[in-house]
């Protein structure tokens, strides 16, 4: 499943930060809200995966969950059946009236109305009813969609749809786990398990990845300013050296329990890097290290990823065929007294 955190941006936004789940991902690829509406498209609305990985995935105890964009209960509609990789996978739900064409065949069908303009889309691990604003556990995927919406994946939500457009992932075939990057709006394209597969390119491995300085880092427990910016760097045959940050290429900054592999520890907490610049074919990145953590010994590393692929997991040994050693990750020490604040662990 993917592992989700959360982090808050505002009093009433929230993004989600996730892993996704390797070697196969089923990730959302459309959201219609509109079925049935004035001027609708489909008299029903749907939602759409996708199976962007290399094997075959059971969707039987799954579920599709829905919350409306400022919303803390989930609505449920569970799956069943499986996807083949490359496979389309349709889920009809309620109608809001007569208007429009009907959906083709559904491979699976609920009764959720979903908004058509803003709102929360879950695929989970679990038919329970998921609860909160932002829920961070049993999530496969998340789309929040509509400027209103308060939690979604990354940098922002996805742009509203409308009863004649969906929330549509710009291709099905990588999941870069930012709302916002991932999804545009555009005429609906209901597409089911029947739909002619399609065959996803398999991304270059990441050839060589380092956690670059600094080696160590002190923290005030619980304060909420950045205590240093992390350097990591990395090189993908044909990918990096641009001179930018490439499309698909994802790298993040990890905080773990002291000791572990974040490749097997779901304690680690993640955050999006920027790309800064390129070292002749390599490019480096940054991120602030995260925050608000209780006094304590903790890890941090870098991750790689590019258009989906497994992460390379970076410690302070050049390379990804050494593999990973908790001796080798960068150490943060946080001290003080954090019996008044709001705890925030790994």
């Amino acid at each position: 499943m993917k592992a989700c955190w959360l982090m808050s941006l505002a009093i009433t936004a929230a993004a989600l930060v996730c892993a996704r789940p390797l070697p196969a991902a089923v990730v959302i690829s459309q959201v219609y809200g509109g079925g049935g509406n004035t001027g609708a498209v489909y008299s029903n609305d749907f939602v759409e995966l996708f199976n962007n990985g290399t094997t075959a995935v059971s969707l039987t105890g799954w579920s599709v969950q829905y919350a409306s964009a400022a919303g803390t209960t989930w609505t449920v509609t569970p799956l069943t059946g499986s996807m083949q990789p490359g496979q389309y996978f349709l889920i009809q739900e309620a109608s809001g009236g007569g208007v429009g064409a009907v959906i083709p065949t559904a491979d699976n069908t609920g009764t959720i109305n979903l908004s058509a303009t803003a709102g929360k889309v879950v695929l989970a691990s679990t038919t329970i009813a998921l609860a909160g604003i932002c829920p961070g556990q049993q999530i496969s995927d998340f789309v929040g969609y509509g400027a209103t919406t308060n939690c979604y994946e990354g940098s922002g939500p996805a742009a509203a749809p409308s009863n004649s457009s969906a929330a549509l992932r710009t291709d099905p075939c990588y999941d870069t786990d930012d709302n916002a990057a991932d999804f545009g709006t555009g005429a609906p394209i209901p597409r089911n398990s029947t739909t002619p597969a399609v065959s996803c390119p398999v991304p270059p491995p990441v050839g060589y990845a380092v956690l670059q300085f600094p080696l160590t880092v002190t923290s005030t427990a619980c304060e909420s300013a950045p205590s240093a910016t992390i350097f990591g760097r990395l090189y993908i045959q044909g990918v990096t050296g641009q001179n930018s940050a490439q499309p698909g290429l994802v790298a993040d900054v990890g905080v773990g329990p002291s000791g572990t592999d974040p490749a097997l520890t779901a304690g680690w907490k993640w955050a999006r890097a920027t790309f800064n610049l390129t070292f002749s074919n390599d490019d480096e990145y940054l991120a602030p290290i995260i925050s608000m953590h209780a006094s304590g010994m903790y890890d941090y590393a870098y991750r790689f990823s590019y258009l989906g692929g497994p992460f390379a997991y970076a410690d302070l040994e050049p390379g990804t065929t050494d593999g990973y050693s908790p001796a080798n990750a960068g150490k943060l020490t946080v001290s003080g007294d954090d019996i008044y604040c709001d705890r925030f662990d790994p």
